[in-house]
């Protein structure tokens, strides 16, 4: 009589783990995402004349709400915890407010100079971003709340949360490199100094 083999948990296929940061880690990967923001959102918006003024609100908005406020609630939500998780929300919530200040700005810059809105990629993808932002906000808000939420526990729903939200990120910051690229498109110095750090910060952000 045969008798059944124990699976060794040796040949079970392990799923890589996420990077989930130490809290020093943390703490300077935070740094980074607020240096970056306040940094390149300025950078960002004295482009292509090297002066201030009242559209360079939009990129530096759009550089804090769409990348080092998401960034930051990514990062802590890899922490895991209940307190955490609410930190990660509010972020979000947050990130989405900034958003709409900086589309508000461009809304309004447009207006003051008689131009059509919406008549670029870059535009409509921003679009786009911010309105899978504020699903993604509601979804996490509605079903994954730790508090009330109708799904907190649906693993299904909590993985394809995480997923999405990532992919939004990802597009979210490729819309600002294109944004960029608009304001300075024969300078490719000055985008590469705008996108490195954000390709550095991938890595631990949303892997």
């Amino acid at each position: 009589m045969s008798s059944a083999q124990p699976t060794s948990a040796a040949s079970a296929p392990q799923r890589t783990p996420s990077f989930k940061p130490s809290p020093t880690q943390y703490n300077v990967l935070v740094a980074i995402l607020v240096g970056y923001g306040l940094v390149f959102g300025y950078y960002a918006g004295i482009q292509p004349i090297d002066q201030w003024r009242y559209f360079s609100w939009h990129p530096f908005c759009m550089t804090l709400g769409m990348v080092t406020l998401p960034g930051i609630g990514a990062v802590t939500k890899k922490l895991g915890g209940y307190t955490n998780t609410k930190i990660h929300g509010i972020l979000g919530g947050v990130s989405i407010f900034v958003s709409l200040v900086g589309l508000y700005v461009i809304y309004q810059n447009k207006n003051s100079m008689n131009k059509a809105h919406f008549t670029t990629v870059h535009a409509w993808a921003g679009l786009a971003v911010l309105v899978n932002m504020i699903g993604v906000g509601l979804v996490g808000g509605i079903f994954l709340h730790p508090d009330f939420g109708l799904r907190k526990t649906d693993q299904t729903i909590r993985l394809a949360h995480k997923t999405f939200s990532r992919l939004v990120l990802v597009a979210a910051w490729m819309t600002a490199c294109y944004g960029l690229y608009q304001l300075v498109p024969m300078t490719p110095v000055k985008l590469a100094i705008y996108a490195a750090p954000l390709v550095c910060l991938v890595p631990y952000t949303l892997l």
